[in-house]
């Protein structure tokens, strides 16, 4: 296995990990904001939403790359890759630079060339 995938194997772990206390974070503002202001404050619970589907997405891109054995792993790397730029948007700092660096390791030739022999392109 390439040392690309071995390094976004591992972003993609940590990302879900910073991706779920960023969710329990915004969860937690928008109860208590709900609370503060009858309700209003609840509206900032869509922010969350983000870090929900790309803390999934972590994982599944995660396991894929520990399996090795299901098809369409680069476009599962590549969507989550793009999530975890996307959660900037809840202040995930991480994620982004993860997100970055994991798009620049799985668009290198040698990583599609070891992904397509091992028929998982």
């Amino acid at each position: 296995m390439p040392s690309e995938l071995q390094i976004s194997k591992t972003f993609f772990l940590i990302s879900g990990i910073v991706n779920i206390l960023i969710l329990l974070g915004w969860s937690g503002t928008s109860i208590i904001g709900g609370l503060f202001t009858c309700g209003i404050g609840c509206l900032i619970g869509v922010v969350p939403m983000i870090n929900l589907v790309c803390c999934i997405m972590d994982f599944i891109a995660f396991n894929k790359l520990n399996t090795l054995n299901r098809l369409e792993t680069y476009n599962s790397m590549q969507f989550a890759a793009v999530l975890e730029i996307v959660t900037i948007i809840s202040g995930n700092i991480v994620s982004l630079i993860f997100g970055i660096m994991t798009l620049s390791h799985i668009n290198k030739e040698e990583v599609k060339i070891y992904l397509k022999e091992k028929g998982i392109y």
